[in-house]
């Protein structure tokens, strides 16, 4: 069935915080855990960058990959320490058992990249271009053989031979994060190396609750705390022998539009997931 196109929205913002001491002291460690992440990643960077150019035919992906899951997952373990954040991802084990599959997830907030790879063995993530020169993620990115998604056939290939090697992509179909409605319209970039490839899809929902790191939301807009995010394994899909790239990616939206809902405010599921 054909897609729905999302239309863009307003930037969201969280209600107007009534300031006391109490709310003072959150939004500190919002802040911390906030500016902890980017000056990691303004460390650790630019000393991986280097190592890239100079040694990257000497150094395996696996290396990069992970590197970046033991630093998301040390601060993601420090952001609940502080009571930034509250995860739920009661299948995270399942994610060990992952070789040469295509992750595919929808994409509320900043960190859903975060939740995955901190926990997903032999990750590689399909990043938007800009984000592949990034200061705080470019350099990591490029040592974990990360693939940047304007790469054209380069990106197809490149997907394609990582999956034979038994390493699993991870990819945002959204390409952006969700604007109006379930998801945004599903790009085709993952539907073309699942039918070249012959990849499961392996699906993953993130429901998130508040407007804090969604599309259009200010980073440094106080939220109320702790910020909650679940991660749910959903079906396994096989591209069928017929299906064209555009087919399968309409078909892949289709499953998340039904299964997810916007409010306006949280992006949740509307029933459990049948795995």
């Amino acid at each position: 069935m054909p897609s729905v196109r999302a239309e863009s929205s307003p930037p969201l913002a969280e209600p107007s915080v009534s300031w006391s001491v109490g709310t003072v002291w959150q939004y500190i460690r919002q802040i911390t855990s906030l500016w902890s992440f980017f000056l990691t990643g303004l460390i650790v960077s630019p000393i991986c960058m280097l190592l890239a150019v100079l040694g990257g035919w000497l150094i395996p992906p696996a290396f990069g990959q992970k590197l970046i899951a033991w630093l998301f997952s040390h601060w993601l373990r420090f952001s609940q320490a502080i009571g930034v954040f509250e995860i739920d991802f009661p299948e995270i084990e399942k994610l060990a058992e992952l070789r040469g599959v295509i992750v595919t997830a929808n994409h509320p907030s900043l960190v859903d990249a975060v939740l995955i790879l901190a926990v997903m063995p032999r990750a590689v993530c399909i990043m938007r271009a800009g984000l592949m020169k990034s200061p705080f993620l470019g350099g990591a990115a490029r040592l974990a053989g990360y693939i940047a998604n304007d790469g054209g056939p380069d990106l197809i290939r490149g997907g394609v031979s990582k999956l034979k090697d038994g390493e699993n992509l991870l990819i945002f179909p959204e390409g952006t994060r969700t604007q109006k409605g379930p998801v945004n319209t599903f790009k085709k970039g993952f539907a073309l190396i699942a039918t070249r490839s012959a990849a499961p899809i392996q699906t993953l929902f993130i429901e998130r609750e508040g407007v804090y790191l969604a599309k259009g939301t200010p980073l440094m807009a106080p939220s109320a705390l702790p910020l909650r995010f679940r991660v749910r394994f959903g079906e396994r899909i096989y591209p069928m022998a017929t299906e064209t790239p555009h087919q399968l990616a309409a078909r892949l939206e289709e499953y998340f539009r039904i299964r997810l809902e916007n409010t306006g405010r949280d992006i949740r599921l509307t029933t459990p997931p049948k795995n």
